[in-house]
């Protein structure tokens, strides 16, 4: 599944499934921005890896940094207006592979029934 996200998030968006991940994941954050720590853990890439990610997403104008204004070794990845608009044609995107790829294999009573399975699991 994630091979035919990557496929077409980089065919139809020009990002890949971990470029995806990384600004979902701002999106979800509080003001749509995190320390780039934060983010890496969230992202489960190293710092030295989603330096590099954010870089390129700073390059194309969908992520910005901020110098942390509380400490000045740190930083801040923003999502920037682009960036949520990319976001937001992806997810279409995202959606559809999860639809083609799980929702006609799967009954409705399943879907129901694997939601609260899941949740438990969060829990």
């Amino acid at each position: 599944m994630l091979r035919e996200f990557d496929r077409r998030l980089t065919h139809d968006h020009r990002i890949g499934v971990r470029e995806f991940d990384v600004l979902i994941t701002l999106d979800n954050a509080d003001g749509r921005r995190l320390r780039m720590t934060e983010l890496a853990n969230a992202a489960m890439l190293s710092s030295g890896g989603l330096t590099r990610l954010v870089g390129r997403l700073e390059e194309r104008g969908l992520v910005r940094r901020e110098p942390d204004a509380v400490d000045a070794r740190g930083f801040h990845a923003v999502l920037t207006d682009a960036g949520q608009t990319r976001l937001a044609e992806a997810r279409v995107t995202h959606d559809a592979v999860i639809d083609e790829m799980l929702g006609s294999r799967i009954a409705p009573r399943d879907v129901t029934t694997l939601a609260h399975v899941l949740a438990r699991v969060l829990e």
